[in-house]
């Protein structure tokens, strides 16, 4: 099992006063990322590549020659679809595709992982707002993704982490440079989903009271801090290593 963690994008509307990617806000004592590489060796996972683009200096820094890196030259001009097809060189196993910015409890990787094949994690108990990755869900099986589907249509907002095996990553990649080739590269990875959810099974988990939070904005900064980060508990409520594995450089905490 790989990981592929997409973490090229500025972060332009959490307005970082130091210039951080979003990826390094801190939770806990803790940039983001590392939360997520905790969660991610807690299951077994340590062949993991981030995509970096705007501020790949810092984060290469904070996490050190643990992982692999992928770069996004042109993070200002795409998007997550694009830098995900710029994995394609170094994907060759099943994989677990994570947005960034998320901060969860690090148990939702290992439900995913657990329900075997291709699925991701949904929260029914969102998916109202504009802004939010909405899933369609019909017998537990995705339909559609995307940030304009009919109210009438809307089972609950995506989470951001996804698991594909190998023969849907293969095609996932493929429906990714077709959409990219179409000039369709500012598009969001849904996209190349929506695609192959036709002719593979992607199972639709629902999360619904399980915290986490995709940060946007100031306000969902200060939600991690305040309300999911006390219903996480343990080692990331101290902002300690959930696994020693993960060795980070001096100064990652600041």
């Amino acid at each position: 099992m790989q990981a592929v963690i997409l973490a090229a994008g500025q972060g332009q509307r959490l307005a970082d006063p130091r210039g951080r990617p979003k990826c390094l806000r801190q939770v806990g004592g803790a940039p983001l990322v590392r939360h997520q590489l905790d969660a991610l060796a807690a299951v077994g996972i340590d062949d993991v590549v981030i995509v970096v683009g705007f501020g790949q200096d810092q984060i290469r820094e904070s996490v050190g020659t643990m992982v692999r890196y992928v770069v996004n030259d042109r993070f200002a001009e795409t998007n997550s679809m694009y830098s995900f097809l710029l994995a394609r060189s170094v994907v060759h196993d099943d994989v677990l595709v994570m947005n960034s910015d998320l901060f969860f409890h690090p148990a939702l990787v290992a439900r995913l992982l657990g329900q075997g094949g291709d699925a991701l994690l949904y929260d029914s108990g969102s998916g109202d707002e504009e802004e939010h990755m909405k899933v369609r869900v019909t017998h537990g099986r995705l339909v559609e993704m995307s940030k304009t589907l009919p109210s009438d249509q809307v089972c609950g907002e995506n989470v951001g982490i996804l698991r594909l095996t190998p023969a849907t990553v293969k095609d996932a990649f493929a429906a990714a440079d077709a959409i990219a080739a179409e000039g369709g590269e500012r598009a969001w990875l849904a996209s190349a989903i929506n695609r192959v959810a036709a002719d593979h099974r992607i199972r639709c988990l629902d999360v619904v009271g399980w915290p986490w939070v995709e940060i946007d904005f100031p306000a969902d900064l200060q939600r991690a801090r305040t309300e999911v980060l006390p219903r996480v508990g343990g080692g990331h409520a101290h902002g300690e290593l959930a696994c020693s594995r993960w060795v980070y450089p001096m100064g990652s905490r600041s």
